[in-house]
């Protein structure tokens, strides 16, 4: 009897879910078909995302909502004219207000996308998102609440694309953003371009690590997240920064740090003293008189920043401080398809003497020539010491 119960439970509330689909498509606009081939049939594309689910358009994706305005960034590594699929997006403001201007200027129609909803699962909206009539929903990672909102999006016809999960947790760098950008190139018909970009990460990224032996000295270093008024805050074990460090050679001070983050005691930092100082910020940072790094911002502002935060308490009495290795790096650029350069910056900070030919500006030049729609211009890492590689592109 039991038995029987439970399975009436799941059947209802399957058939819950199906209405709820049926009504929320019936109230968003019609959605667009699919284009088909010369004799009528879907081309049909059969992928598998992050999150290890099968995923099945009938074409390439030409209407798409974004859970992070973030990802704009990966498409317009491998799309001409990326602001012109996106269907809506969550979290606009979190876009670098200068990758956005810069953004603007070539396409305008950035300022119509509709915000729909928000980037975490708990502030995601289905109506919102059936209303502007996807063909495709992509997240940027996979958690267990976004199944609920996959559910409603598939019953509804809509499938959903997640680029990071568990298939590319366990990843090197190299290999995840590889996924992630094969992923996103299959499912809007962009697979060569995507080929092209992974090509690139993972031959830099080889070219650095085979210069650096098992047997090379880790210098320790303090990541400083989001360098402002207060220190430090750190990326723990699960944090990608943190496998950065260690991939480029270095030792993090907080890799004991359980989860993605955490914050580190005034007198921990203090009692390690690191070897090496990299502060991570952003233009949003600029309130609070942090470490303003990104879109639009010139090399002598983002120096200023840096030294405005390094003067202050505990960090201005790090050996790392006093002795010129200190620098900061682009937060957002670090979560991106783009953290190759993040790497590139951390292995040359951690290791000049051995990669002093190592030449991060000429690699996102690179970037920028074969790949970005709209290109990188600001600064996007920085050095107190202005003769240390610090600069711009």
């Amino acid at each position: 009897m039991v038995g029987l119960m439970t399975t009436a439970r799941a059947w209802w509330g399957g058939l819950a879910l199906r209405l709820l689909a049926t009504l929320l498509l019936a109230a968003a606009l019609p959605v667009p078909t699919h284009a088909t081939d010369a004799s009528g049939a879907g081309a049909g594309i059969v992928l598998v995302d992050a999150a290890g689910r099968t995923v099945r358009l009938a074409a390439p994706a030409r209407r798409i909502v974004l859970n992070d305005s973030l990802l704009l960034l990966s498409l317009a590594l491998i799309d001409p004219d990326p602001v012109a699929r996106i269907a809506g997006w969550a979290g606009p403001q979190r876009l670098d207000p200068g990758m956005r201007d810069a953004f603007r200027r070539r396409f305008p129609a950035i300022d119509a996308i509709p915000a729909i909803g928000g980037v975490s699962p708990a502030n995601a909206s289905a109506e919102g998102i059936l209303g502007v009539r996807p063909d495709l929903v992509v997240i940027k990672s996979w958690q267990p609440d976004w199944d609920r909102l996959a559910e409603i999006m598939e019953a509804a016809g809509v499938p959903v694309l997640f680029l990071e999960g568990p298939a590319s947790a366990a990843l090197p760098p190299a290999e995840a953003t590889a996924l992630s950008m094969d992923i996103l190139g299959k499912a809007l018909g962009r697979q060569a371009q995507a080929d092209a970009f992974n090509a690139f990460v993972r031959s830099r990224y080889r070219t650095v690590i085979d210069r650096l032996p098992a047997t090379v000295r880790r210098p320790s270093v303090l990541v400083d997240a989001f360098a402002g008024t207060d220190c430090c805050s750190t990326p723990g074990a699960d944090n990608r920064l943190t496998q950065l460090v260690d991939l480029a050679g270095g030792r993090s001070i907080g890799a004991h740090v359980p989860g993605y983050d955490g914050r580190l005691s005034q007198e921990y930092v203090l009692a390690a003293n690191p070897d090496v100082y990299i502060g991570t910020g952003g233009a949003h940072l600029v309130a609070q008189g942090g470490l303003m790094l990104g879109g639009g911002i010139d090399r002598e502002r983002a120096q200023a920043s840096l030294r405005a935060v390094l003067s202050q308490p505990i960090r201005r009495d790090l050996a790392a401080v006093k002795q010129g290795r200190a620098y900061g790096v682009s937060h957002q650029l670090s979560t991106s398809a783009l953290s190759l350069l993040v790497f590139e910056c951390f292995a040359k900070w951690l290791h000049p003497a051995r990669l002093a030919d190592l030449d991060p500006e000429a690699t996102l030049a690179e970037i920028n020539r074969r790949f970005l729609a709209v290109p990188f211009e600001g600064t996007f890492w920085t050095a107190a010491d202005a003769g240390a590689d610090g600069g711009r592109p």
